[in-house]
């Protein structure tokens, strides 16, 4: 009897925090950094149970304060992905400069995506610099009537010009608590300074149809509807004249979970909120949940991904 047929899927789309990149006070029950490796600029991370050890990577602080980490396993399984023929696409809620500070410590990738789908980066060898990348400027001119053009960045988000930055202004003036430090088609508010969950979700439904929102790593985040992470997926899909049944994911939050119902298969190193835990009960052939926590998951989804797609099983 012939082996059943394996799935055909050519794109993988992937979270960084919470998928890749792990933080301590998320993965404390599953292991500990114990302190350097003998190899120069490597970290050991320690399974509590069996006291397997990891070898890792400590990221730079994000602008909150933040420093996660990633193991070299994560990076070795997800470069002979690659090889294999699947298209890596890197895609997160965070800011372009988080993004770029991280760059020296991520998976290399055939695309790479930030604030929620806003901004699009393919790698450009042509450019003779450091980091040879360079945004898809159509894709972010798609904003442009909500966001306003692609030359603000430098502009302060209470002079730019859009229904956005509108909202911005509105929340500003009623003493929200707003982020929109290197971002120029999202920023982020938080429930504080008198402010609660409750006037956050109210926020969210008096939106204009031209605005969208996501909630990730428990902030609230803003941006056009054109953007997203589903649409900006469907985009590069078709960038690379492929579909989104011919993908997969891997996630963990809210802000994954409009992208998770258009792939073909999603895989889950954790589940952290009511959203994500619902879209499981609805679906769950179509969702892989690993048992385990922090980079400890991420290795055991990734063996998953082979078991499922066996795309880079290279011998």
């Amino acid at each position: 009897m012939a082996p059943p047929k394996r799935a055909s899927f050519n794109v993988c789309f992937c979270d960084i925090d919470g998928t890749l990149v792990h933080y301590p006070e998320a993965q404390a029950k599953w292991g500990e950094i114990t302190g350097p490796s003998v190899i120069p600029g490597y970290f050991m991370y320690v399974e509590r149970e069996t006291g397997k050890r990891h070898k890792v990577l400590k990221l730079p602080p994000t602008t909150t304060g933040h420093q996660g980490v990633i193991s070299i396993n994560t990076l070795t399984e997800l470069a002979r992905m690659r090889k294999g023929g699947v298209k890596l696409v890197l895609i997160t809620g965070a800011r372009l400069a988080t993004l770029l500070m991280r760059m020296a410590f991520l998976p290399a990738a055939d695309a790479y995506v930030c604030e929620n789908g806003g901004r699009i980066y393919y790698p450009d060898t042509s450019l003779t610099v450091a980091l040879p990348i360079s945004e898809d400027i159509a894709w972010r001119k798609t904003h442009n009537a909500t966001a306003g053009p692609p030359d603000t960045d430098a502009v302060p988000p209470l002079e730019r010009p859009g229904k956005l930055w509108d909202l911005y202004r509105k929340l500003d003036a009623d003493g929200w608590a707003l982020d929109a430090f290197s971002y120029t088609t999202n920023f982020r508010l938080k429930a504080k300074d008198g402010k609660t969950p409750d006037d956050v979700l109210n926020v969210v439904k008096s939106l204009d149809p031209d605005l969208a929102s996501s909630f990730n790593i428990g902030l609230a985040d803003f941006y056009p509807s054109t953007s997203g992470k589903e649409k900006a997926a469907k985009h590069i899909v078709e960038h690379y004249n492929t579909n989104l049944s011919e993908a997969f994911l891997l996630c963990d939050d809210d802000n994954d979970m409009g992208l998770a119902a258009v792939v073909g298969k999603v895989f889950l190193p954790s589940i952290t909120s009511d959203s994500v835990q619902r879209a499981v009960e609805a679906n769950p052939e179509k969702f892989v949940i690993s048992q385990k926590g922090g980079i400890i998951a991420t290795e055991e989804i990734l063996e998953h991904v082979e078991d499922h797609i066996g795309t880079f099983l290279l011998g």
